[in-house]
């Protein structure tokens, strides 16, 4: 089903030289920070110097032994300022870890002991309790995460010299050409994602709560019992629409910021046809598993999609070891770990059988679809895939229309 090509050899496309911009200007030295603004420099001791005082982060460098920008670790005399920057920022890790660590945890203990000190429950009653899971999540991401963080690259800065940003050079190429890269098709999944977050914000206007359309249009289960005034709660076609739909705002950012970053890279990597199958089939798959293993609970957003993206590059990068390099595929395996512990601490109000049913879904699809490899090469489209891809965009078109429709009837 899939045929690889690349015009320049047996090197990723990340890593060749035609991967970056030729030199901004005549200077021979210069930077690109990273908002864009370019600095030119005349000898490499100015070059260092605005380094160090830059109020930005710097992605690209280029001096006179190159005609192209290259990723900053690429250039030793980068080095000094670089692990200054990155002494900086696992201090701030460390600092605001620790501030936030302590403002949740507090609050976290504020929200257990009346649930203990009741009597009624006990240990199961704080289990369940969605304001003890909330909590839990918010110290998770923006106090034990960023800690460990902090943390780790201290000590990892404290057992290596400057020298060792060299190892991180394939690494910073690779991020470097992602981010480079249009993907249209990654865009439109998100545009689409979008538009029914249009739909709900405008039948929710005035009302913090999104309960009314996602009780128009998620995936309502055990309708007949808990709904008796909606006669179409357990419709077949609600699993098209709530994986398209949001719990509120910030699940929609959550999400769509996941589809970006995992979305262009299948899209870079795998080729657009595969982005969209992917994503469809573990939605379907999520609510799916949704509906069959949590049937008291309401469901709706894009993360059984989003975990399937997230599968589905585990799966193919495993088959594909050459294209990624290995501490980018790492970073893969520590998202879905983090999946996992976010889906302990937030049981009672996330849904992990539609994170599990997309997983499944992703890693299976890259399995069936995609040989094992050991090709530098990326897979290109061939006609099949693109009429199947095809055939996939009308069916997310389609199901963006009825979940719309459905929204604001």
């Amino acid at each position: 089903m899939v045929k690889s090509y690349n015009a320049e050899g047996d090197v990723p496309v990340w890593a060749r030289s035609s991967a970056f911009l030729l030199k901004p200007s005549s200077s021979p030295y210069g930077f690109i920070d990273s908002k864009g603004g370019q600095h030119d420099a005349a000898s490499s001791d100015e070059l260092q110097l605005k380094l160090k005082t830059s109020k930005h982060s710097f992605d690209y460098v280029w001096t006179p032994a190159s005609a192209r920008l290259a990723v900053a670790e690429e250039v030793e005399l980068t080095h000094p300022a670089l692990r200054k920057r990155q002494s900086l920022r696992a201090s701030l890790d460390i600092s605001n870890g620790l501030r936030m660590t302590a403002l949740f945890g507090a609050a976290l203990l504020w929200v257990i002991y009346p649930l203990l000190a009741s009597g009624h429950g006990g240990l199961r009653a704080v289990y369940s309790s969605q304001f003890v899971g909330l909590c839990s999540l918010l110290l998770l991401i923006f106090g034990l995460l960023p800690l460990y963080s902090g943390l780790k690259l201290r000590r990892h800065l404290r057992g290596t010299d400057a020298s060792s940003l060299f190892s991180e050079v394939k690494e910073a190429q690779f991020d470097a050409w992602l981010r480079g890269q249009k993907a249209p098709f990654t865009y439109g999944l998100m545009i689409g994602l979008g538009v029914c977050l249009i739909a709900q914000l405008y039948v929710q206007r005035g009302h913090f709560s999104f309960d009314d359309s996602v009780l128009k249009a998620g995936l309502l289960k055990e309708t007949a019992e808990s709904f008796p005034h909606i006669k179409d709660g357990d419709s077949w076609w609600r699993m098209l629409t709530a994986p398209l739909l949001h719990g509120n705002v910030i699940h929609f950012l959550m999400n769509v910021s996941g589809v970006l970053y995992l979305g262009r890279r299948i899209e870079l990597l795998a080729r657009w046809p595969h982005l969209l199958a992917v994503f469809f089939m573990s939605m379907l798959a999520g609510a799916f598993a949704s509906y069959h293993w949590v049937p008291d609970m309401m469901a709706v957003g894009a993360s059984g999609g989003l975990m399937g993206l997230l599968g589905f590059l585990l799966a193919f990068e495993m088959l594909h070891p050459a294209l990624v390099p290995r501490p980018a595929r790492r970073r893969l395996l520590a998202g879905l770990i983090l999946m996992v512990i976010t889906g302990v601490f937030g049981i009672s109000f996330i849904d992990n059988a539609a994170h599990a049913g997309g997983v499944i879904a992703g890693v299976l699809y890259a399995g069936v679809v995609f040989p094992k490899s050991g090709s530098v090469r990326r897979p290109i489209a061939l006609k099949r895939d693109a009429v199947f891809g095809y055939i996939v965009s009308g069916l997310l078109v389609g199901s963006v229309i009825l979940a719309v429709v459905k929204i604001i009837a």
